[in-house]
């Protein structure tokens, strides 16, 4: 049991952590009010999946097992200390396989612990090589002396005692036989010091945790419980455009609370550097790099605050100095850093806000872009072409509007690319010929069908994207439309998930979801065999976006001859081409180009088809074949012209 220094020092303890989160809150609390306790069922789901069951670590086998040994390690002794404390004796038959497993996880806590000097000292991947800190170190030599002197603690219990036991401690056993030759009065003395020092290091440790990196071990599985459950590619509106006087984020307190509360839930693992196509790419975005940067800024404004000065007048502006404009343009918006992250840190809500600061209150902004919101203004197409012949691409294809005949299974939005674009044409010509020999009844708006508006939102016009989605729920609305298929994820994503924002809800399905159904159910039939390796590229808004892996690889799998096979980067961990967050309508001008990158992997598989899904990927991955110089090994194809050729 513990004496009453113990307890006044454990009271101490208490204090100091509560008084380290309670500082910290208010850093935290300068951001804005967010809700994010709605769903608790969901939530506390999301804790036994990914907290305790490390479902997200576990992807990558070594540093995943590395954390789960540390977790555990720590989590079992700390849990079993406060049962024998609270005087609860177990019977024999459960305190025996208990110690063993005590045992156990102390022995994994260890590996844990030298797994991690391994990995940050020795093998020194190029995401942990920047993070240099020397909390890292003490973080670790903590863990490390804990671990060890638990075991030491043990060994001299058993070495004075020789309890019958032992056997069902072997590691503590082992530990024993260092202290076996040592006197009684010895053992007593050591076991006694190496006790308190045991205790002082496991209270030194919680103390240190809000005023450490160590602060995710509590901030992290927060940040699982209040993640967003909205899908991923769902950004939140501006609704009070006619009350407000400033818009997007210009400052910390424009971000909501737990944007701020991301900072200091960020473990510095690394994984959003080698998945976020920007830093892997060699532009200045690098999020856990650039979540340290705005975590000191926090920080500093907190500082200041708390001196009484002004923190606009004195310290650093966010968008500028904190985060650079180089860095907000970027993000192509891929989800790629909230899918591998741990806990859950999205990266496109900061810096979309950031680009609504630039767009809509300074009207700063890529020249290219000015050209692209003009158009989008003028003829409600990034192209730029009158709004009179969005539907020439039709042609020929006998093809009825919703004013003709409004009595349709569902109507075929074709979007922007699909209409405009030479390449997207011939897609959208393919998937007319698949549907009508599916046997389905659909139309077109025609003329009156407009953008989607993904572009606009994504570049951080939001005034415009709202004016774009008012008018295309205008005229859904007034031919009753239900049921709409999509070409295009990014309209797909649109109407589907952020539609509903401005009450357009309509059940939205992308092309892929239907001819997967049509084919397996049998009413298409694909009777031509199409002899070529293909890989599929996952577009971000169909597969991280919205979860869309299975369908496009079923409709592969059912053309006749045609061998899948898939890139090392594929599903969830899917690299985007580039063109996502409006970087479509950009130059990339830093590093090297995302759609160079993802062609030369889709050429290690030794490809002769790419598959995509996608109009922009389409236009990306053609691209890039072009500029590496593989138009002879390799041709990007969608989807839809594949099913064609087959039919």
């Amino acid at each position: 049991m513990f004496s009453s220094f113990d307890l006044l020092l454990l009271f101490v303890v208490a204090i100091v952590f509560v008084y380290g989160f309670y500082r910290r809150s208010r850093l935290w609390l300068m951001g804005k009010k967010e809700n994010r306790t709605n769903r608790p069922k969901e939530r506390l789901i999301s804790i036994w999946a990914y907290v305790l069951g490390h479902k997200r670590m576990l992807r990558d086998a070594y540093p995943g097992l590395m954390h789960l040994f540390i977790f555990y390690g720590f989590l079992i002794p700390f849990m079993v200390i406060v049962i024998t404390q609270a005087n609860f004796n177990l019977p024999e038959t459960l305190a025996l396989p208990l110690s063993l497993f005590l045992d156990l996880a102390g022995t994994l806590g260890i590996a844990g612990v030298i797994m991690a000097f391994y990995r940050r000292y020795v093998e020194k991947p190029d995401n942990l090589t920047y993070d240099t800190s020397l909390d890292n170190l003490i973080a670790l030599l903590f863990l490390l002396g804990i671990f060890g002197l638990g075991f030491c603690v043990e060994g001299l219990r058993i070495a004075r005692t020789q309890p019958a036991w032992a056997g069902w401690t072997p590691i503590g056993w082992l530990f024993s036989q260092f202290f076996s030759g040592i006197s009684d009065a010895n053992q007593i003395f050591l076991h006694r010091l190496l006790w308190r020092i045991h205790l002082f290091l496991v209270l030194g440790f919680v103390a240190i945790i809000p005023y450490s990196r160590m602060l995710h071990i509590v901030t992290g599985p927060a940040n699982v419980y209040m993640r967003e459950l909205k899908p991923k590619g769902t950004l939140p509106p501006i609704r009070d455009f006619e009350t407000a006087e400033t818009f997007g984020a210009s400052k910390l307190e424009d971000l909501t609370w737990k944007q701020l509360f991301d900072m200091d839930a960020c473990t510095r693992c690394g994984r959003c550097l080698d998945h976020c196509p920007a830093a892997v790419s060699g532009k200045p975005l690098a999020p856990k790099k650039n979540w340290d940067s705005i975590r000191a800024h926090m920080e500093e404004k907190g500082a200041l605050i708390r001196q009484g000065k002004d923190p606009e007048a004195e310290g650093k502006k966010l968008v500028g100095e904190v985060v650079s404009e180089d860095v907000i343009w970027s993000c192509t918006t891929c989800m790629a850093c909230v899918m591998v992250c741990p806990v859950f840190i999205p990266c496109e809500d900061k810096l979309v806000e950031m680009r609504r600061y630039l767009v809509l209150m300074e009207s700063r902004f890529p020249s290219e872009v000015q050209l692209v919101f003009r158009n989008m203004e003028n003829n409600s197409n990034p192209w730029g072409v009158g709004l009179g012949l969005r539907a020439d691409w039709a042609k020929g294809l006998n093809l009825k509007t919703m004013a003709e005949d409004g009595e349709v299974d569902f109507l075929f939005w074709v979007g922007c690319a699909g209409s405009f674009d030479d390449r997207n044409k011939r897609v959208a010509a393919s998937l007319v010929k698949i549907l009508r020999a599916s046997g389905v009844k659909f139309n077109i708006l025609g003329t009156e069908e407009g953008c989607c508006g993904d572009s606009a939102r994504r570049l951080g016009n939001e005034y415009l994207y709202q004016t774009l989605v008012q008018a295309n729920i205008e005229v859904l609305n007034n031919y009753g439309v239900k049921k709409i298929l999509t070409m295009c994820p990014h309209c797909f994503n649109t109407l589907k998930n952020e539609y509903p924002q401005f009450g357009g809800k309509y059940e939205v399905v992308h092309y892929t979801e239907f001819l997967a159904n049509t084919l397996t159910s049998g009413k298409l039939k694909l009777n031509k065999a199409i002899d070529k390796a293909v890989t599929y590229h996952d577009s971000c808004f169909l597969g991280r976006g919205n979860e869309i892996y299975e369908a496009p690889r079923t409709i592969l799998r059912a053309i006749p001859g045609l061998r899948l096979l898939e890139m090392e980067r594929s599903g969830v961990r899917s690299f985007c081409c580039g063109a996502g967050g409006g970087r479509m309508w950009m130059e990339e001008k830093l590093g090297t180009r995302i759609n160079q990158l993802r062609t030369e992997q889709a050429a290690r598989v030794k490809a002769e088809y790419v598959g995509t899904a996608c109009p922009y990927c389409l236009t990306m991955i053609g691209d890039g074949i072009k500029e590496k110089g593989l138009e002879e090994a390799m041709t990007s194809f969608d989807l839809g012209e594949l099913v064609e050729k087959a039919m």
